[in-house]
């Protein structure tokens, strides 16, 4: 390693996929501003004509729309959340930041579902040489936290056999100092298996220099694991794997590049072109070669003296638009049908209702999987911090999964979510078609859902760039 921030290949890889990704989540203030990453310039386009180019492009935002419908599901009832008397009251805030349980498994789950990637440390405060029953350590706020890092704060990472047991070795994560600049935390384990931290600054000059060694300890003994998890909708070996809504993303970007060339199309065939054949475009006077000035309006008049001339407006026909126009609506209905495939698992073929009752109870989705294996980091990381203070005790966190069940058929499920996508019907609606369809608890009302929505996302269809964005 030559530097202290050098990536892991699989980062290097993906980090342009999670860029599209989360981009695509925000909608079309991101997507624009990403200019060509997205939007390629046309031959010979200016580049004043290619900032208008983007500007009357619209980004259907079904990305989102998609991923805060599986959010929803998720959160449509609230976690099982148990923890030992000793330690409950940190589940009102488990980061020492004033982040509550309930709030991290809400970032952990929207950051998994966009790029399928997140990570968790279990950090405690430097040992002060005072001895403290586990009582008095909560109470002065000296236990372990949860600390998260997005995917693309994970730089690099690496395993080794330690006692024939394969173990996370390294972990290099990217953080700012308080004053705003650029800091790399290694985890590692030392020769003998023990855990030690090594935190790297930048100096004027931008080299690398080594600020610190920290030496994390339970009960003055060294810990023998990196107590970093990791987080994806796949076993949490570290790999990186592709985001869950990668496939969305590219079909979303696709039918924004249609909507580009449409909305460029409609904006020049609008505006009236006039054209004159049979006449000499120049003339020679006195003072030289002159163009020939024709202007429209009403109070002027074109004498041509070739009574063969020809003159009129150009006019572009409907077929080109037509089949950008049939693209979209093609994509639109590709994205709903993928949305819906999130959500439930397929029939294969029509079945007798008894017998569909019966395979429902055993039926997974892609979200189910998702939302299984995002509980598993969330968990250890919990267990490892209450072992850390001393306490004993079950641990439970589990997600809701109840939305499994779902007695719609794949094509009523997915022309709801073609609706909702489109902004054809509101939130209400799509909430009230949902609970009917059992996928939500009957005791869950709209306006407990609500609540669980920092903001309402963008009316579909993007936003214009002078618009304000109504959700994060």
């Amino acid at each position: 390693m030559s530097n202290p921030d050098d990536k892991h290949e699989q980062y290097d890889a993906m980090l342009s996929t999670w860029k599209a990704c989360r981009d695509a989540f925000i909608g079309q203030r991101a997507i624009h501003a990403g200019k060509e990453a997205y939007l390629p310039k046309l031959k010979a386009q200016t580049a004043k004509d290619y900032d208008s180019y983007v500007m009357r492009a619209v980004f259907y935002n079904a990305t989102c729309r998609t991923v805060e419908a599986m959010r929803g599901l998720v959160f449509s009832a609230d976690p099982v959340i148990e923890l030992p008397d000793a330690i409950k009251s940190w589940e009102d805030d488990i980061t020492l930041t004033g982040v509550s349980l309930d709030g991290l498994a809400r970032s952990v789950v929207s950051n998994v579902l966009v790029v399928n990637r997140h990570g968790i440390l279990v950090e405690h405060p430097p040992a002060t040489g005072q001895v403290l029953t586990s009582a008095e350590a909560t109470q002065l706020e000296r236990r372990p936290y949860l600390v998260e890092y997005k995917a693309e704060s994970i730089l690099n990472w690496s395993h080794s056999r330690f006692n024939n047991a394969w173990k996370l070795s390294f972990v290099a994560l990217a953080e700012t100092t308080e004053d705003g600049e650029p800091q790399v935390r290694h985890l590692k384990l030392d020769n003998n298996g023990d855990y030690f931290q090594e935190v790297y600054v930048q100096t004027s000059d931008k080299n690398w220099v080594l600020s610190e060694t920290i030496v994390p300890l339970k009960a003055n003994t060294r810990l023998k694991t990196i107590p970093f998890f990791f987080g994806s909708t796949e076993e949490n070996t570290g790999d990186v794997v592709a985001p869950f809504i990668e496939d969305l993303v590219y079909l979303n970007i696709s039918h924004y590049r249609n909507s580009a060339d449409l909305e460029n199309g409609a904006h020049i065939a609008g505006q009236p072109t006039a054209y004159v054949t049979g006449i000499d475009p120049t003339y020679t006077d006195a003072s030289g070669t002159k163009n020939v000035e024709l202007h429209l309006g009403a109070s002027t008049a074109w004498i041509i003296s070739n009574a063969e001339a020809k003159v009129g407006f150009l006019q572009c026909g409907a077929e080109g638009f037509a089949t950008l126009e049939n693209l979209m609506d093609r994509k639109e209905a590709q994205m709903a049908a993928m949305g819906a495939r999130m959500l439930a698992a397929e029939k294969k073929q029509t079945e007798a209702a008894e017998t569909a009752a019966i395979r429902r109870g055993g039926e997974t989705s892609i979200l189910s999987d998702a939302v299984s294996a995002i509980e598993i980091p969330l968990l250890k990381a919990l267990k490892f911090a209450a072992e850390w203070h001393g306490i004993t005790g079950e641990i439970k966190f589990e997600l809701n999964k109840d939305y499994l069940t779902i007695p719609m058929t794949a094509q009523e499920l997915t022309a709801l979510v073609g609706a909702w996508q489109s902004g054809a019907i509101s939130s209400k609606a799509m909430f009230d078609a949902m609970k009917a369809g059992k996928v939500y608890q009957e005791s869950v009302t709209y306006e407990d859902e609500q609540e669980e929505k920092e903001n309402e996302g963008p009316v579909l269809g993007g936003m214009n760039d002078d618009d304000q964005p109504t959700s994060a």
